[in-house]
């Protein structure tokens, strides 16, 4: 028989996909795991228990997407959106606001994305017009739409338009003057709807805006005309024809037929040398014109003028008032009609906006540092920028991350706004570059990670890793979770915590439809980088990271109710190693046992006596002042009398003469009230660090009322859930000389545990024993930092070893050896 010492050192590659089992030849083997689960991977190698959570707020009902508000170092909140409905929490938990008629139902909630900026959040999905979440104060915000800003006399609203209808279609007004109501927009064929409506909506008719205020038919709507319809020609639009009056004009595209009448105005003298020629006076005013064909009509001069010279002229200046059927017409980009951006970022001093329905590949800018401004103007370097990606298929936009550029994430690829180099965005000089080909999902916002930005591959299988390569100035896709792909289920919430307090990890969240939950550790200039996942009773449904806080909100079956917490992650593990915990702390305000007294006088040297008042029995190993003061009394035994609330206790040491009806106040107790998880299994703990002192008071199951009774007495502690830790490792397949062991009969005949600050653990179902573990009352439970040796029996084809718990308490292993027979 033969024996071969396997050494793992290092658990950074987290749990692996189980196709991944073969592979014995990669580095991922030797540092990773078959099982990760609630356990928190290392930078340093090894892996511990996850930290446990805290019960913040009852959600209400309703399932609903956190996301944080961070407007400065001490002033952070969690968001809360439910169906209509958006909850405001500090950065503690406690509920600060609820704002009503949200406008976003519960389908939207994980489809929508946002981008914050100061004070202002931006809320964006296809369905709605963007909202503006604002904060006003310490404790308060509003929810308002988002509004374009306006010209000064209202002709105008700058926002962006898009040309919808096809190049076929023309549009004909009936009137040209401002301010004119009813003004009929007629088609030249079938286009407008009724519903979706366009009433509210603008049309722009060769610049002028119209507010849309009827619908009349598919071809006709009618409105009230913003602006005069002025069309604005080239420079020198008008020809001439020596001797004759009739002037040419070129109008691209004009649309005006013969006979129809137009008004002139700008136009300068058309004078030869001697300054003679057509006047101003007789190009300018009204006339009758003659179409020679799409791209040119003519006019006579007035008063019999003629040109003494063939030439091009007219200025610079000339404008004509009419209203010609013609192309030349759009429409406000963003309405019910067409749809409203998916997808919002502020980058540059520039708010950004992508990817509505009808224009799905369209991006848009505002002016810098004019985030409600999205006037295109003459195009100047501060100006809107507007284009479409334009490629070979169809890119929706989905998601904009600003990073060191603006990084566009669509259906079908992934793109950056390129600038000219050395130069910042501007409108006349950027460009779309296309880099990667793989899509990204619409649920689960991209999060900038670790010198990256992560997103999740439409497919829903892969997360992936879009960072910037210097060298060649290019961006790649990198796939992340390619060994552990089997953990990744269709997420629909991600969230990133780079700076936790106490941790040098940084982790990357996304929560799974399953309701589980999927972390991802990274240093990419250490080659550290693996994923777990966690689980708990119940499911995560979405979680947010604060500067130094992380939240979940979960959903747990409790009493045959569904219910939805909002709950904190601790720090560590030797903070909270429970879910859903609670503090308690006895208290004169909080008695779990009711108001209890004596029942009659107690002489001195009285060891047993009657109470009454106790609403839950006393239990042996509590204790006890009378009035709250003076000797500190422990309950050896209870009997009930039979009468309501009375019972017979034995106390030590003896008492004094107590008064008759005298307070017992409690200082520690076994039973402990107001607990909601009733019908579940909690345990109570209490410790705060590493190098304090951990105390486990065993657990209980919470009855109808909210009570729960447990084996050891505490003044202090926290209640929860415990969560099932599994760590097991891959088979332990040995490099001989002659090859591997893999399909051999073999067996682990020991192993040998390098623990550190470990309370409880188990390893193949064998207790590993850490000491005496007395809960003592002054120095809790004694924990072990060192190594262990647990032998294992049996032989198999593929031996592991698997790590796991009987109590919620702290546990860190660093390292395993195994003695591997075969």
């Amino acid at each position: 028989m033969g024996i071969q010492r396997i050494h793992q050192a290092s658990f950074v590659r987290g749990e692996l996909d189980p196709k991944i089992v073969s592979r014995v030849d990669v580095v991922a083997y030797e540092q990773g795991l078959k099982k990760a689960r609630n356990v928190l991977t290392l930078n340093q190698g090894g892996i511990e228990r996850r930290p446990g959570t805290v019960h913040r707020a009852d959600a209400g009902s309703a399932t609903g997407r956190l996301e944080s508000f961070i407007f400065s170092d001490d002033q952070e909140y969690v968001i809360l959106f439910q169906n209509t409905t958006i909850k405001i929490y500090s950065s503690n938990g406690t509920l600060l606001q609820t704002i009503t008629s949200s406008g976003i139902a519960t389908a939207q909630l994980f489809e929508f994305t946002h981008t914050q900026q100061g004070d202002t959040m931006i809320i964006t999905h296809k369905d709605f017009a963007p909202r503006i979440l604002k904060r006003t104060g310490a404790t308060t915000f509003t929810l308002s739409a988002f509004e374009f800003d306006s010209s000064v006399n209202s002709e105008k609203v700058y926002q962006p338009y898009f040309k919808f209808a096809d190049d076929s279609i023309t549009l004909d007004i009936n009137q040209t003057a401002k301010g004119t109501t009813g003004v009929t927009l007629t088609t030249s064929a079938a286009y407008w709807t009724s519903s979706p409506s366009y009433i509210g909506t603008r049309v722009r008719y060769h610049g002028a805006e119209i507010l849309i205020t009827g619908y009349t038919s598919s071809t006709v709507l009618t409105g009230t005309l913003l602006a005069d319809v002025e069309i604005e020609l080239d420079d020198a639009p008008f020809k001439t024809t020596q001797g004759s009056g009739v002037v040419e004009v070129t109008l691209v595209e004009h649309g005006f037929a013969t006979g129809a009448s137009i008004t002139i105005s700008g136009a300068q003298d058309i004078f030869d040398s001697d300054g003679a020629g057509l006047a101003s006076a007789n190009i300018n005013g009204t006339f009758t014109i003659t179409n020679i064909d799409d791209n040119r009509f003519s006019f006579t001069a007035g008063s019999s003028d003629t040109a003494t010279e063939s030439v091009d002229g007219g200025g610079a200046n000339v404008r004509i008032v009419g209203h010609p059927a013609t192309r030349k017409w759009d429409e406000q980009l963003y309405s019910d009609v067409h749809g409203y951006p998916r997808a919002c970022a502020f980058h540059e001093q520039r708010l950004y906006f992508g990817g509505n329905t009808n224009a799905p590949d369209y991006l848009t800018s505002s002016k810098v540092a004019g985030f409600f401004n999205f006037d295109v103007g003459t195009g100047k370097d501060d100006e809107s920028l507007q284009m479409q990606i334009a490629s070979d298929q169809i890119n929706e936009i989905r998601h904009l991350v600003s990073g060191r550029v603006l990084e566009i994430f669509t259906s079908s690829a992934e793109f950056f706004l390129r600038p000219q180099t050395a130069k910042n965005i501007t409108p006349s000089d950027s460009m779309i570059v296309k880099q990667t080909s793989f899509g990204v999902q619409q649920k689960g916002m991209p999060r900038p990670f670790d010198g990256g930005t992560l997103y999740v591959q439409k497919n829903g299988k892969n997360i992936r890793d879009y960072v910037f390569a210097s060298t060649t100035e290019l961006f790649d896709s990198n796939n992340t979770s390619l060994e552990s792909a089997h953990l990744i289920n269709s997420p629909i919430d991600t969230a990133t915590a780079s700076t936790l307090p106490d941790r040098t990890e940084q982790l990357y969240f996304i929560v799974n439809t399953d309701g589980t939950m999927c972390v991802y550790s990274s240093q990419k200039e250490q080659k550290i980088f693996g994923w777990t996942q966690w689980n708990t009773d119940g499911n995560y449904l979405s979680i947010c990271c604060l500067s130094s806080s992380i939240y979940v909100l979960t959903s747990r079956t409790i009493d045959s109710s569904t219910t939805y917490s909002l709950e904190q992650f601790a720090t560590t593990q030797f903070d909270i190693p429970t879910d859903m915990s609670f503090t308690k702390t006895i208290s004169a305000s909080y008695q779990p046992h009711g108001t209890v007294k004596n029942k009659g006088a107690v002489s001195s040297g009285v060891s047993q006596f009657i109470i009454d008042g106790a609403t839950n029995s006393p239990n042996q190993g509590e204790t006890f002042q009378f009035g709250g003061s003076g000797t500190t009394h422990t309950v050896t035994s209870v009997v009930a009398t039979g009468a309501s609330n009375e019972y017979v206790i034995s106390v030590s040491p003896v008492t004094a003469s107590i008064s008759d009806n005298t307070d017992l106040v409690f200082l520690t107790s076994r039973v402990f009230t107001g607990i909601t998880q009733v019908g579940k299994t909690v345990h109570a703990t209490s410790g705060s660090t590493e190098d304090g002192d951990f105390f486990y008071y065993g657990s209980a199951t919470v009855a109808s009322g909210g009570t729960a009774v447990f084996p050891q007495p505490a003044a202090a502690c926290d209640i929860g859930l415990d969560y099932n830790i599994t760590v097991e490792t891959l088979p332990q397949d040995a490099r001989l000389q002659a090859g591997v062991l893999t399909g051999m009969p073999r067996k682990i005949g020991k192993a040998v545990l390098e623990l550190s600050t470990t309370y409880n653990v188990t390893i193949n179902s064998n207790q590993v024993l850490i000491g005496s573990n007395p809960n003592d009352s002054t120095s809790g439970l004694q924990s072990l930092t060192g190594k262990r040796e647990v032998h294992t029996l049996g032989y198999e084809k593929d031996p592991t070893l698997t790590v796991s718990q009987t109590a919620p308490l702290p546990m860190r292993v660093l390292g395993i050896t195994s003695e591997v027979y075969y």
